[in-house]
């Protein structure tokens, strides 16, 4: 059985092709009724194989088929164009662009399942022999600010780039003037704001924003200006996900308080999600508002405390029963974090020892395994 992508916006035809490809081919099937919706999709997850209309409002199937052809993990999946026309031109035009067939609407039922099987057996002499580990990626959030998620972040990316033997990314997607890259000492330039022109970023262009910590840690750091409008898109940040996902084994994010377009992106995307809250009422108030509104993603998500300040603390059961769930784990006040902050050296590198860095690494490593079950 393969998992063969339907691009086409004729939903009937698509229906049509669903029920062929799935009961008497035996196929799984993934469809798309948008030429730029499919291309993420494939992106994002590849095939074992595409099918897909040429002519699409947006954009078309030869464009589809070139960038899959472009990019590394899609290059050498099989593609059957379908198109209403049946000269040679468009024949051509179809293999020009990288298709490896061609069939005229309406087509055939038999024949359309004869060339699935004949072309799906090329892809089984190009599998890698050993699939790679799949990328975990954990988002950090919190939609009230100043609860110390950024600095969460920043401390278990940079645990975890100082294991060493493991290509780490940390994504800061703030929209309102992040500060990943300047609790690491890094000057935030380039950042994310160069890839919000493109709908679709290269992965050239990704790369190329990526910043480097002599941690070995990667950086694709915010803006030190608020971003006009709501920062990068959905697509935008979709691609960005996809290409860091083929770089790195593990992705940090420090998403954005806001519910805009990139932050629901990575949380479609997230391994698991730590909700980071502190034991103040309206940081209580607005953890449980997060959960009711993102209940469909509940399962990816454990909460995390952060005591932000010495002094007593409000019983964890407390919390817990305010919030329904259980605590994964507890930031602890840490008195060296300012001096940290001053220096642009966070404390899992500067201070390993501390209680905070300590506490970052535990939970980093929980919150990680948790995503693995």
């Amino acid at each position: 059985m393969a998992k063969i992508l339907v691009i086409d916006d004729n939903t009937e035809l698509l229906d049509l092709l669903r029920v062929l490809l799935e009961q008497r081919g035996g196929h799984q099937t993934v469809l798309s009724a948008d030429g730029t919706d499919g291309l993420l999709q494939a992106l994002a997850d590849p095939p074992d194989m595409v099918i897909s209309d040429v002519m699409m409002p947006g954009m078309s199937g030869y464009e589809i088929c070139r960038q899959l052809r472009a990019n590394p993990s899609t290059a050498s999946i099989p593609i059957i164009m379908l198109t209403a026309r049946g000269q040679s031109v468009d024949h051509q035009a179809a293999l020009d662009a990288g298709a490896d067939d061609h069939m005229v609407k309406p087509v055939d039922a038999e024949e359309l399942l004869q060339r699935v099987d004949d072309l799906l057996p090329q892809k089984e002499h190009i599998e890698p022999e050993e699939p790679p580990a799949p990328t975990r990626t954990l988002v950090l959030l919190s939609l009230r600010g100043g609860v110390g998620v950024t600095t969460l972040a920043v401390n278990v990316a940079a645990t975890l780039a100082q294991a060493g033997g493991k290509a780490v990314c940390l994504a800061d997607l703030c929209s309102s003037s992040g500060h990943a890259a300047l609790q690491l000492g890094l000057r935030p330039e380039p950042n994310w704001s160069g890839l919000a022109q493109a709908d679709i970023p290269t992965v050239d262009a990704i790369e190329a924003h990526l910043l480097q910590h002599k941690s070995s840690l990667r950086v694709l750091a915010s803006p030190v200006f608020p971003a006009v409008g709501l920062g990068l898109s959905k697509r935008a940040t979709l691609t960005t996900m996809r290409v860091l996902k083929q770089q790195f084994t593990t992705i940090i994010v420090d998403a954005p308080a806001v519910l805009n377009e990139a932050a629901m992106a990575v949380l479609e995307t997230a391994t698991v999600v730590g909700l980071v809250v502190t034991a103040e009422p309206p940081s209580i108030q607005t953890a449980v508002g997060t959960l009711r509104a993102l209940k469909q993603w509940s399962e990816k998500f454990q909460v995390i405390l952060n005591q932000v300040a010495p002094g007593p603390q409000l019983p964890q059961g407390a919390l817990e029963r305010a919030l329904k769930r259980p605590l994964v784990g507890t930031i602890p006040f840490d008195q060296a974090q300012a001096r940290a902050l001053a220096q642009g050296a966070p404390l899992a590198i500067s201070n390993p020892g501390s209680p905070l860095a300590q506490a970052a690494r535990t939970i980093g490593s929980q919150l990680l395994a948790l995503g693995n079950q």
